[in-house]
């Protein structure tokens, strides 16, 4: 209620800023659009426009060159959905509480940059294209469609599902055909150059056949869609009055500091993105020196429209860099990663960026000057040292004032202090960095543990046996949860389940906030069939994250199992106002209410599918869900099913029924015609009762 009251009040702002400027500009003050486009895991130093001469980047380097390019734009975190809370909330993520991708959630107390524009009277849409951006993770707030369709059957199994930018391109013309005029905030985000790395062939073949170059052929492929969807702009006369900003959620490394991909450390090559605003008839082509964040993005937006902004916003506009003008202050830009922290059992990562040098905090703390090591290879913390402690003092005020919202300069209270553990924080010169492994040791032994978990795959177990406790011995006292899980699978690789169960018992004892090792233990118990035990681990999940949706959907399983279906169908029902979009999940559900004997509702549900483009895309389900209709639905519903699956796959069974559902709704004609395509096209494909009925019928009906 206090939100909504708040948003109302923002509404009045922002209505009467949006008067006061249309009464400033006159007729030239129609509303501009808004598209962000988030290239997902794009290091700015792999696109033309900053500097890669072996991208191939056209189009992205056409907007850059006639836009205003932000060469030293950072991300808050290495992480896609914290990057992308921050984004749109002009947060930081200790203000968010979105610190990592997963078991995180976008609180409805923020205000998202959607929910300002939609009630400034804008069409807000997205169209996000991995599992990480669900809209059960709350970015959705305030867009009005917030498509987030995937590839949801591999979501079912591994939780890494994405669409490909051709669809998100797609998903996003076929809105735009049907536009219907209004001011528009779209965000779409294309997914391609995050792992695992598999452009298509034509540009593959652009570059060397190793992980960086699939990489740098991901992210040309996604620069060619990324060309479409302006261009779609540009066609209808649109692009003249958007403003366009293209912006990566985060990096990748190559191994530059031991660590491949992103999430653990916070070096540029995962830091630094790129950062593009195009509005030509707004902002003359430029190239902006200044140090900007994605948490500046959303006010720039707001004061660029003429908005109010939310009070709680702690980003800061750029719009004076995008006129050409230097900005009053320096930005100090805040990053962290408690991925280590999390998955990893080692130490909180926390850092600033400030006149030019680059501070970490961490056990074995790193301060660099990026005007003079842009490459991060001579580490100045012993050098510099003073230098070092007045950052890590900025560093504590920074993250004890913009968790709370307020003033980062004043001078830290006891209360402050003892917050700051809980933040993630540890200085570097406390105690208490002593006491945690630093990621850049632990890096070495997770390199280790996933050579052992290759052993194991690979069915090695002797000698992954050997190698773990050559590790433990190495390294007394030892605690990752990855150790527990491998001492797990190498119990069950050799079928001793009492001790692979305790495995995973100690490893919700030392890490209670770990949600795989119950998640794991519970369809252990369940695959086991006990079922009551299996129960009792779900449960202390879902107290902690009600939005975990496998565990709801393993819930409903042990309902089957004991033969309580109907609880069965209130725990699919659950899971599936979670996660809407899932297909294989909405199926069981609409299998197990036909079972109940619910034919209406199970009819009901899958009609609802049908408008899942992946699920309509299946001619064997529009089949059967056209002959549920024909029964218990509707007969227009079921004839327009048949017809997309004739269109999909032309077959003699979907002819067949075509033609007999265009009868019962009185169109002869149509059914002769379809019946006659049947019979005499893919007559061999029907059964010899279905060739007898549809002579019987074509006799009839002529």
């Amino acid at each position: 209620m206090k939100k909504k009251t708040a948003l109302a009040i923002l509404a009045l702002l922002v209505l009467g800023g949006g008067l006061l400027l249309l009464l400033r500009r006159g007729r030239d003050a129609a509303p501009w659009n808004v598209l962000v486009i988030t290239l997902d895991t794009t290091r700015a130093d792999h696109l033309g426009a900053y500097g890669y001469a072996a991208a191939r980047t056209p189009n992205l380097d056409r907007l850059a060159a006639a836009g205003v390019v932000f060469e030293n734009a950072s991300t808050s975190v290495p992480l896609t959905l914290p990057a992308h809370a921050t984004l749109f909330t002009g947060r930081h993520p200790i203000a968010t509480r979105v610190r990592n991708n997963g078991n995180y959630f976008l609180p409805e107390s923020e205000t998202t940059l959607a929910e300002v524009l939609s009630h400034r009277g804008y069409d807000t849409r997205a169209v996000v294209s991995a599992f990480v951006l669900l809209s059960k993770f709350g970015l959705n707030q305030g867009f009005s469609i917030y498509d987030d369709s995937l590839d949801t059957h591999e979501m079912i199994r591994n939780y890494r599902s994405e669409i490909p930018a051709a669809m998100v391109f797609e998903k996003f013309s076929a809105w735009l055909d049907g536009s219907a005029g209004r001011p528009f905030f779209y965000w779409l985000h294309f997914y391609d150059p995050h792992t695992p790395y598999r452009p298509p062939q034509e540009y593959a073949k652009l570059f060397p056949d190793n992980p960086m170059g699939k990489y740098d052929g991901e992210i040309a492929y996604t620069d060619a869609w990324v060309g479409r969807v302006i261009a779609s702009l540009g066609e209808r006369g649109l692009l003249e009055r958007t403003l366009v900003i293209i912006a990566g959620d985060h990096g990748e490394a190559f191994g530059e500091h031991v660590e491949h991909g992103h999430g653990i450390f916070c070096y540029e090559e995962t830091l630094h993105v790129p950062l593009i605003v195009h509005a030509p008839g707004r902002f003359k082509p430029r190239r902006v020196a200044a140090r900007v964040g994605l948490v500046d993005v959303m006010p720039t937006v707001l004061e660029a429209l003429g908005a109010a902004m939310p009070p709680a916003v702690q980003g800061a506009s750029f719009l004076s860099e995008l006129n050409g003008r230097s900005a009053k202050e320096e930005r100090v830009a805040y990053f962290e990663s408690l991925y280590g922290l999390e998955e990893m059992n080692w130490a909180p990562l926390t850092g600033l960026l400030h006149r030019g040098y680059k501070y970490v905090s961490l056990p074995d703390a790193e301060l660099y000057d990026l005007a003079t090591d842009r490459f991060e290879k001579q580490n100045l913390f012993l050098r510099k040292n003073i230098l070092a402690r007045d950052m890590d003092r900025r560093l504590a005020a920074f993250v004890a004032g913009h968790s709370q919202g307020g003033d980062a300069r004043r001078a830290l209270s006891a209360g402050d202090k003892e917050q700051l553990q809980a933040l993630g924080y540890i200085s570097t010169f406390s105690s208490q960095a002593a006491t945690v492994l630093d990621p850049k040791k632990g890096v070495l032994i997770d390199a280790r543990l996933k050579q052992i978990s290759q052993m194991i795959g690979q069915k090695k177990t002797t000698e992954a046996e050997a190698a773990l406790r050559g590790l433990l011995a190495e390294n007394p006292g030892l605690k990752m949860p990855h150790v527990y899980n491998l001492q797990y699978k190498l119990h069950m690789s050799k079928r001793e389940v009492g001790p692979a169960l305790n495995s995973l018992r100690q490893g919700i004892a030392d890490f209670p906030d770990v949600e795989n090792f119950r998640q794991t233990l519970a369809v252990a118990l369940f695959d086991l069939k006990m079922y009551d035990k299996a129960e009792e681990r779900c449960r202390e999940i879902l107290d902690k994250n009600p939005r975990n949706t496998r565990t709801v959907i393993l819930l409903g399983e042990i309902r089957e199992k004991q033969g309580r279906p109907a609880e069965a169908a209130e725990q699919y029902a659950r899971a599936r106002d979670i996660e809407p979009q899932n297909v294989s999940l909405r199926i069981k559900y609409a299998e197990l209410l036909i079972s109940l004997k619910q034919y209406e509702r199970a009819v009901a549900e899958y009609n609802q599918l049908m408008e899942n483009e992946e699920a309509s895309s299946q001619p064997d389900l529009l089949l059967k869900v056209a002959l549920l209709n024909t029964r218990y639905g509707s007969m227009a519903d079921a004839e327009q099913m048949l017809a997309r699956a004739a269109a999909i796959q032309p077959a003699g069974k979907f002819f067949f029924n075509y033609a007999l559902v265009l009868a019962k709704n009185g169109k002869l004609d149509l059914a002769l015609a379809n019946m006659e395509t049947a019979l005499e096209r893919h007559g061999r494909e029907l059964t010899p009762e279905q060739r007898q009925t549809a002579a019987k019928a074509l006799a009839a009906w002529r």
